[in-house]
């Protein structure tokens, strides 16, 4: 895994404030890796794993025709009472409608939310009807060439050593 702490910087700036946090990006950027990464470090940072809910929307463990209500009531079953829990929905823009399950979480939860898409079934939803003044839109690029110059680095490095 290729750490990208620009984006984990981003992340733990945002973190426990009260608003949705939508990393958008093309196919392969890295999106679900960083949703890996900050499950890492809520973990490190003491979040215990029963509070950190991971639901991967393309999973084939999802029906294909799961609404909105489904999604909210799959995920209030895993929570227990009014205890803070993190939420990372991957690939939500498979659920019509998730935006307004996230809003109702938002809303009717002690939740920490953060969700992936692709840029273009996402920004083409419903965001701006029901999570209007409450999130953030977190651009994930491609790796750049110090990203990308680092880990092949790290690689090469790694090789030589054995």
């Amino acid at each position: 895994m290729i750490i990208r702490p620009q984006y984990m910087e981003l992340l733990k700036t945002y973190r426990d404030v009260p608003l949705v946090k939508i990393l958008t990006g093309i196919r392969r950027c890295g999106k679900s890796t960083i949703l890996e990464m900050l499950r890492d470090d809520l973990l490190k940072s003491g979040v215990s794993t029963d509070h950190i809910i991971n639901m991967r929307y393309t999973s084939e463990n999802f029906d294909d025709g799961m609404t909105d209500k489904d999604m909210y009531k799959g995920i209030r079953e895993q929570m227990m009472g009014n205890e803070r829990y993190y939420l990372l929905l991957d690939e939500v823009q498979e659920i019509a409608g998730w935006e307004k399950a996230v809003s109702s979480l938002l809303e009717d939860t002690n939740t920490d939310i953060y969700v992936t898409g692709s840029n273009s079934k996402l920004m083409s939803s419903e965001i701006s009807t029901y999570l209007t003044g409450r999130y953030i839109s977190i651009p994930v690029y491609t790796l750049s060439f110090a990203e990308y110059w680092i880990s092949k680095s790290k690689a090469v490095f790694h090789r030589e050593n054995f």
